[in-house]
């Protein structure tokens, strides 16, 4: 790790996943695109093609066409940036727009967005010609901090979120910490659920600190911000290290996942992902209270962390369990382990920073009964309370 000081003050690391790896840099200030066109002209690219979400501010886009521009030819395709646009036909349009521009082999696709258009690029990259380079340039705290971090490239599919997808590693990560000055306190808060999510489940003892820091109004220094997507790199780097498909002890990522995507697709992306993870977590945290994995003061632990960072508790009003449990039936977690008649696969943990591990891999098979119980305590017309 090497950090920074001075007008290109940031964070440099290398992500490491077994024999993968690529450079990762947080930046801000006036130098930071002098230090962007240095790195993006050691790829001896013939062309990028930036898949950039349709609803950024016009002076980034222009800036970012700009500084590509002047070390390879740049081409624009601009899309939705929303659950319900994240699909296959949205792909198939993309990649068409990519293929006439003139990519090729040699090319790099850039993505310039949040975790939606990271995705979306990063399936596309990985698709094109069966691979060509990727740069992500995100644009959002929740990506910069999470979704980059992880190798996974999916779409939507008409049942469920992120059905269609593979694995692609980016080339390069460039993180410009002026792209969030535009973004409202709310996502900010919501990108920070993620955080706290690593900190419950794989770095608790950062607790504290991240206690001390968080901020209901989400308003933050670089310095701090910073410092926490640091913190972000280390949790995933400690359990992708040998895992980096996340299919064993990586799978604690998906903490809170299960019932947050199922809100997150219900709700048509207007509830936040971060907000509807830091939700599902506290689901999750319920059922491991009801199943004598956790106890009171763990699932607290839940609770304290997110009101710190001024995040919702409840789904919105017009979830009710029924329709949540009907979606989470349909959940892409499905098959790591053998299925049981009248349970539903969840992650759970039996410990502040331990996944519950039954059967070798951190799943468990829940009961119906306990499953609904946990949904029912974060459902907005219930007054369940953690203490009873």
């Amino acid at each position: 790790m090497a950090l920074l000081s001075g007008q290109t003050s940031g964070l440099d690391r290398e992500i490491r996943f077994g024999d993968i790896h690529y450079a990762f840099h947080v930046r801000h200030g006036r130098a930071a695109w002098d230090d962007l066109r240095v790195r993006l002209a050691g790829l001896d690219a013939d062309r990028f093609v930036v898949v950039a979400d349709a609803g950024l501010p016009d002076h980034l886009v222009a800036a970012t066409e700009v500084h590509l521009s002047s070390v390879a030819p740049t081409h624009l395709v601009k899309v939705n940036a929303d659950e319900t646009s994240k699909n296959m036909a949205a792909l198939d349009r993309i990649g068409e727009q990519a293929l006439k521009s003139g990519i090729t082999r040699r090319s790099v696709v850039v993505a310039l967005g949040g975790g939606v258009v990271g995705n979306m690029a990063g399936l596309l990259a990985a698709l094109l010609f069966r691979g060509v380079r990727l740069v992500h340039m995100p644009t959002t705290l929740l990506a910069m901090s999470d979704s980059v971090l992880s190798l996974k490239q999916a779409v939507n599919s008409r049942c469920g979120k992120n059905h269609l997808g593979t694995f692609h590693a980016p080339v390069l990560v460039w993180n410009n910490l002026d792209f969030l000055d535009s973004l409202p306190a709310e996502e900010i808060r919501s990108a920070l659920c993620e955080m706290i999510k690593n900190v419950l489940g794989i770095v608790p003892e950062r607790y504290d600190e991240v206690a001390g820091l968080l901020r209901p109004d989400g308003h933050y220094t670089p310095e701090v911000i910073t410092r926490f997507i640091d913190l972000c790199v280390d949790a995933k780097s400690a359990v992708m290290r040998a895992d980096h498909t996340e299919k064993r002890e990586a799978l604690v990522l998906e903490y809170g996942h299960t019932t947050g995507h199922a809100a997150e697709l219900l709700t048509g992306g207007r509830l936040r992902h971060g907000f509807a993870i830091g939700i599902g977590m506290l689901a999750a945290a319920r059922m491991s209270r009801e199943l004598g994995l956790l106890d009171r003061s763990e699932e607290l632990a839940h609770h304290r962390l997110l009101e710190l960072n001024g995040a919702p508790t409840r789904l919105p009003e017009e979830l009710d369990v029924r329709s949540v449990l009907d979606v989470i039936r349909l959940d892409n977690k499905r098959g790591y382990v053998p299925g049981r008649e009248g349970t539903f696969d969840f992650i759970l943990l039996e410990s502040l920073g331990a996944a519950h591990c039954p059967g070798g891999l951190p799943i468990t098979q829940v009961d119906q009964d306990t499953v609904r119980l946990g949904i029912e305590s974060v459902c907005a017309d219930r007054l369940t309370l953690v203490g009873t």
